[in-house]
C-alpha cells in the first residue's frame, strides 16, 4: 500500500481532512470550523477558496454565517492589519482576497450592487491580477449586462494573450451578448493558419457550435443557427463511426476492460448533454420555420415591387454588395492552401468548399416538421427523463395534428413533474385543443376519442373539474411564484379570450402588492432575470398589451438596474433606457414607479467605451 503522504504535500491533506467538517457541522461550530478552514487559504491567496465553498451555499444558513465571518476579517484587516484575536499581521495580498471572496459571495445571494463595489475596490488594490476581471465579467452577466460582461471578459484576455482557458471565456461572453463576429475573430486566434474555421469544426469544438447557435437562434437567424446545430449532431455521428476502428484493435490487444467500457460509452452517447442541446436547439430552429415559413423568391418580388423606388436602389445595393462578398468568401477558399496542408505523400490536401456557409438552404426544407421528429425520436430515446425533450415532443405533435403522442408527452410531464407551470400549460392547452375539434367521422378518429374518453378521468388535476376550475385551483396552490402565475394568466386568456384584461390584471396586482409590502428586500430577490423576460414577452407577444409591458419593463429596471434587457439606470444602454422614454411621454398612462436619481454608472472597467479600442486587437 502507497502512502498519500509521499506523493502529495502533507498540507493539501489537512486542508482536505478541515474541508469535510463543514457539510455537516451547524450554527457555532459550523463558524468555529470554517474560520479555522477560511483563515489560512486567504492569508496563502487561493483564488479556488470561494468555489470550494460554494456547495455551502445550499445549506440553510450556512451562506449567512460564511458572509458576515468574511466581513469581520475584512473589517478587522483593515483596521488592525490582521485577523481578530491575533497579533501577526496579514500580507497586503491577504485583504485582495477577502475582497474577491467578498464579490463572489454577493454575486451568489444576488446583491449585485454591492458585489461591483467589493470587486471594483479589489481592483483598485491590485489592478494586475486577471481573476479579478473575469469575478466582474462573471458579476456583470448574472446582473444582465451582456454587453458590459464581453468587454470585461476581453480586458482580462488581453492582460494574458497566451491564456486559452480566458480566451475561451471571452467568446462566451461575447456569444451571450450576441456579438458573434467578434467571438468568432476571438476563437479563431488559437486555431491554426489556414481555414481557420474549418479547423474549430475539425476539433469538434461543440460549446463554441452550441452557444453561437444559440445566439443566431435568438437573432432570427435561422440558416445558421441550424448550421451550428447540425454540426454538433455531425460530431455524434462521427463518434458512432469511429468506433468501428476499436473493435479489431482492442480484440487483437485484448483491452477487454476498456472495450466494454467503449461498448457502454456508445451506448448512452446521444444522451450526453450536448447532444441534447443541439438536438432541441434544431427543433426549436425547425419549430420557428413551420409557424413562420421563409418567403418564396416570387413573394419577395411582389414585396420589391411596392417599395419606393430610393429603397429598391438601397435593397439592390445591399444584395449585390452580399453576393460580391459570398463570391470572394468562395474564391478565397478555393485559392491553393497553404504548405501547413501537404501529406506525407507530397500531395496538397484540399478541402471541399461548404457550398452553403450561411445555412441558407437548410431554411428551405418542404416540411420542417419531418425534419424536426428526427430529432424528436433521439431525444425520446435517450433523454427520457428530461422535461424539455417532452415539451418539444407536445410542440411538434400538437402541430403534426398527432392526438395521441402528444397526450403520450404530456403524461410524461406530469409524471416527471405535475407542479411545474410548463406542464400544466400543456395539459390544459391540450385538452382545450381537444374540445375545439370537430367529431369524429372515420373509425380512426372515433378510436383516438374513445382513448381520450378514458385518459381524461385518470388525470387528477381534471377528475369532476372543468379546466377554468383547474386552472383557478391552480393558482390558489402556487400563488406566491412568479412563472407559476404567468401560466394561469397566459391559459386565463387562452380559454376565454375576452378575460385578457383580467388575466393582465392578475399579473400587475400581485406585483403592486409585493412592492408595497415587501419592497426590493422581500419577496422580488426571489425572481429571477431570465423568468421576468419571459414575462415580459408573454404580456409583449402572446397577451399583445404593449402599455403592460411598458408597465412591467419598468419595474424590471428598477429590480435589475444592470440589466440591458429592461435597460436599467446602471446598464451600458442606460442612455436610451424607458425611464427617459416614460419622461418624455408621461401622458402615456404609465404607473410613476418612485425611480430615485440615477445610480452611478460602472466603473471604467466595465463599460463598453473601451470595447471599440479592443476590436482592434482581433484584426
Amino acid at each position: 500500500m502507497v502512502c498519500v503522504h509521499s506523493t502529495y504535500p502533507r498540507h493539501h491533506f489537512v486542508g482536505f481532512y478541515w474541508r469535510i467538517p463543514l457539510d455537516f457541522l451547524k450554527d457555532d461550530k459550523f463558524q468555529e470550523a470554517a474560520e479555522n478552514y477560511i483563515r489560512p487559504l486567504l492569508t496563502k491567496g487561493v483564488p479556488s477558496l470561494f468555489s470550494d465553498l460554494y456547495p455551502l451555499y445550499n445549506h440553510p444558513g450556512k451562506a449567512n454565517i460564511l458572509g458576515e465571518l468574511v466581513l469581520r476579517l475584512e473589517k478587522s484587516v483593515k483596521t488592525t492589519g490582521g485577523y481578530p484575536e491575533s497579533e501577526g499581521k496579514e500580507p497586503p495580498s491577504t485583504l485582495l482576497w477577502i475582497l474577491f471572496y467578498l464579490a463572489q459571495h454577493y454575486d451568489r445571494c444576488g446583491q449585485y450592487d454591492i458585489a461591483l463595489v467589493k470587486i471594483d475596490e479589489a481592483i483598485e488594490h491590485t489592478p494586475t491580477v486577471i481573476d479579478l476581471y473575469s469575478v466582474k465579467s462573471c458579476i456583470l452577466k448574472h446582473s444582465g449586462d451582456l454587453s458590459a460582461a464581453a468587454s470585461l471578459a476581453d480586458e482580462a484576455r488581453c492582460m494574458d494573450l497566451a491564456d486559452r482557458y480566458v480566451n475561451s471565456e471571452c467568446v462566451k461572453r461575447m456569444l451571450q451578448a450576441d456579438q458573434v463576429a467578434l467571438a468568432e475573430k476571438t476563437a479563431l486566434l488559437f486555431t491554426k493558419e489556414g481555414d481557420q474555421l474549418n479547423n474549430l469544426y475539425d476539433m469538434q469544438c461543440m460549446w463554441y457550435e452550441l452557444a453561437s447557435g444559440e445566439s443566431y437562434l435568438r437573432r432570427g437567424e435561422l440558416g445558421r443557427a441550424l448550421k451550428k446545430f447540425l454540426a454538433v449532431e455531425k460530431h455524434y455521428a462521427d463518434i458512432t463511426e469511429d468506433q468501428f476502428d476499436f473493435h479489431s484493435y482492442c480484440l487483437r490487444k485484448m483491452t477487454l476492460r476498456a472495450y466494454v467500457e467503449m461498448l457502454k460509452f456508445q451506448d448512452r452517447l446521444h444522451s450526453h448533454a450536448y447532444f441534447r442541446k443541439a438536438a432541441s436547439g434544431a427543433i426549436r430552429c425547425y419549430l420557428r420555420l413551420y409557424d413562420c415559413p421563409p418567403k418564396s423568391e416570387a413573394e419577395e418580388d411582389d414585396e420589391m415591387s411596392k417599395l419606393p423606388p430610393s429603397q429598391k436602389k438601397k435593397l439592390r445595393q445591399k444584395l449585390r454588395k452580399a453576393e460580391a462578398r459570398a463570391k470572394k468568401d468562395a474564391e478565397v477558399k478555393t485559392e491553393e492552401p497553404s504548405s501547413t496542408s501537404v501529406a506525407k505523400s507530397g500531395k496538397r490536401q484540399v478541402k471541399p468548399v461548404d457550398p452553403d456557409p450561411y445555412g441558407e438552404k437548410l431554411v428551405q426544407i418542404e416540411d420542417p416538421l419531418v425534419e424536426a421528429t428526427k430529432y424528436l425520436k433521439l431525444l425520446l430515446k435517450h433523454s427520457s427523463d428530461c422535461l424539455e425533450t417532452h415539451l418539444l415532443s407536445f410542440e411538434v405533435n400538437m402541430r403534426k395534428q398527432k392526438i395521441l403522442l402528444a397526450l403520450q408527452a404530456v403524461k410524461h410531464l406530469l409524471r416527471l413533474d405535475a407542479e411545474n407551470p410548463k406542464s400544466h400549460l400543456c395539459l390544459i392547452k391540450f385538452f382545450h385543443k381537444i374540445g375545439g375539434l370537430p367529431s369524429p367521422v372515420t373509425e380512426t378518429e372515433k378510436l383516438v376519442w374513445r382513448v381520450l374518453e378514458v385518459e381524461q378521468p385518470t388525470f387528477r388535476q381534471l377528475h369532476e373539474k372543468s379546466l377554468i376550475e383547474a386552472n383557478n385551483i391552480f393558482l390558489e396552490k402556487h400563488k406566491e411564484s412568479l412563472m407559476h402565475r404567468a401560466a394561469v394568466a397566459e391559459l386565463m386568456y387562452v380559454l376565454e379570450p375576452t378575460r385578457k384584461a383580467v388575466a393582465v390584471k392578475l399579473i400587475e396586482d400581485w406585483v403592486n402588492n409585493l412592492v408595497s409590502i415587501d419592497g426590493v428586500k422581500g419577496a422580488v430577490r426571489t425572481w429571477k432575470l431570465k423568468d421576468c423576460i419571459s414575462l415580459h414577452q408573454l404580456l409583449e407577444k402572446t397577451l399583445n398589451d404593449h402599455d403592460a409591458a411598458l408597465r412591467w419593463k419598468l419595474c424590471c429596471a428598477e429590480f435589475f438596474p444592470f440589466s440591458n434587457y429592461f435597460e436599467g439606470t446602471r446598464s451600458s444602454v442606460a442612455t436610451s433606457s424607458a425611464y427617459h422614454q416614460t419622461q418624455k411621454t408621461p401622458e402615456n398612462g404609465v404607473v410613476n414607479l418612485n425611480i430615485g436619481e440615477n445610480s452611478a454608472l460602472l466603473s471604467s472597467n466595465g463599460r463598453l467605451d473601451k470595447l471599440d479600442a479592443l476590436k482592434d486587437l482581433h484584426i
